[in-house]
């Protein structure tokens, strides 16, 4: 029963005085759209000008292209060439613009990996009611004992963040889908190049996300759950028509993560086991449960604290590799991703490092992670072991979806130095694309009822 729970955290991917974090004041709120963007980013460019200023012109839909919610994306990009190639041999000349990771793959395959840097843009902005409730936000929401958001009306909760534990917030809740119906293949490969695959169907619905409730309206009188998702297995068929139902709460101090599972064999529903932080998850169980979307899951278990904000070249406007037109084995070959695919561009990131406390456990002893300004979603992170060696790095590639207006993370790849092996998630490939317009199912969906019926089909 705890493997199903895994497949489901990888898929959806948390009587001491309270240590109270509380956004910028409301003084502060006059910052956003003009010393910064809406969002908290700094709209000004660069020295050299390689970051543009912030144009914010594109709201939705580019003029010239069409979209249907469900489909395809257009790459509103796709003639661009990259400007240049970085490859082992450059590593030096680039060096203080790369990650720690994106080092480490250059300096275990010399001889294959390449970062292709594209210009970088700023064209696109969020819809106005995310806009809005971010700077509503600002004065608002707050942070009991890092895991505790409260007082919370949607949109990224601390646009001028204090410290770590906020930035991380913000990666985790600026997300504008407020439903998700998605196919996602899971695919293992392998140093030599064989791969592992896993199919999962996803139902995500987000009620904070809803534009329905009002700006101010906060989550404790919306609802206690940031997330109600639904799993099932497709593949592989021994795990077949396995499903599983996650609440995922806001306030993880005050409420807990709910699941229950259906296992076919039985034919049963039960309540699935607590899983969670270092528990292993995913084909080859190369990543673990609070790797999803860079990070997800208890905070905890490590001391966070905001390094500051670096120009480092980020996966960015990642069209190109969810593309129906390539094929796994050349998407994803053998020691990393197929580079053609990739688009990294150059972008003000901010950078925290979570450290883990004393006499907690995690396999991971130090982790960073890279989130850029203008959309706040990780796009780049790095795992360290006990040793303090480099064990684990990921990428999270983004685009700019046009019905939702607003950034969204795709697929997401984990390394292991160790094992010369990794993990690609969330792939639409040899699927389909994510569906962000369905019809919202409703609460009674999401519930152990509905998965004994479902198991009755």
């Amino acid at each position: 029963m705890k493997s199903i729970l895994k497949h489901s955290l990888l898929a959806a991917t948390l009587a001491v005085t309270p240590l109270i974090s509380v956004a910028a004041t409301s003084a502060d709120q006059a910052k956003l759209g003009t010393e910064l963007t809406p969002m908290g980013a700094n709209p000004k460019a660069n020295a050299d000008g390689s970051i543009p200023a912030w144009g914010g012109t594109i709201v939705g839909l580019p003029e010239g292209l069409t979209y249907e919610p469900g489909k395809a994306y257009p790459d509103p990009y796709a003639d661009e060439k990259p400007l240049f190639v970085i490859t082992a041999a450059e590593l030096d000349k680039y060096r203080d613009k790369l990650t720690d990771g994106t080092i480490a793959l250059f300096e275990k395959y010399p001889d294959s990996f390449t970062v292709p840097v594209y210009k970088t843009h700023r064209d696109f902005r969020y819809k106005a009611d995310i806009e809005e409730r971010t700077k509503w936000n600002v004065g608002h929401a707050k942070l009991v004992n890092i895991d505790g958001l409260q007082q919370y009306t949607g949109g990224a909760p601390f646009p001028i963040p204090e410290n770590g534990a906020e930035v991380i917030w913000n990666a985790r809740f600026n997300q504008p889908m407020a439903v998700a119906d998605a196919t996602y293949d899971e695919l293992a490969v392998y140093n030599k190049g064989s791969q592992q695959r896993h199919r999962t169907e996803l139902l995500i619905e987000t009620p904070l996300a809803y534009g329905t409730h009002p700006v101010g309206k906060v989550s404790e009188d919306i609802d206690i759950n940031a997330a109600y998702v639904f799993h099932r297995v497709l593949e592989p068929k021994r795990k077949k028509g396995e499903m599983v139902v996650v609440h995922e709460p806001v306030d993880q101090l005050t409420h807990k993560r709910k699941a229950w599972v259906y296992i076919p064999g039985a034919k049963r529903v039960k309540r699935a086991p607590d899983v969670g932080y270092d528990t292993p998850v995913g084909p080859g169980g190369l990543m673990t449960a609070d790797d999803g979307m860079g990070f997800n899951g208890g905070m905890d278990r490590y001391d966070w604290k905001l390094i500051g904000k670096k120009e480092v070249y980020v996966p960015y406007h990642n069209y190109k590799f969810d593309s129906a037109d390539v094929d796994y084995p050349t998407l994803l070959p053998g020691k990393h991703v197929n580079a053609d695919y990739m688009r990294y561009e150059l972008h003000r990131v901010w950078i925290v490092e979570a450290t883990l406390k004393d006499g907690q456990r995690h396999i991971y002893a130090k982790r960073r992670f890279y989130m850029p300004e203008d959309s706040w979603l990780v796009a780049s992170y790095e795992m360290y072991d006990g040793r303090g060696d480099l064990y684990r790095i990921g990428f999270m590639n983004s685009v700019y979806d046009f019905y939702l207006k607003g950034y969204v993370p795709r697929a997401q790849v984990n390394y292991d130095l160790q094992e010369g092996a990794y993990v690609a998630v969330r792939l639409v490939n040899e699927t389909r694309p994510v569906n962000f317009a369905m019809e919202p199912k409703g609460k009674d969906f999401f519930s152990p009822n509905q998965l004994r019926k479902m198991g009755r089909r």
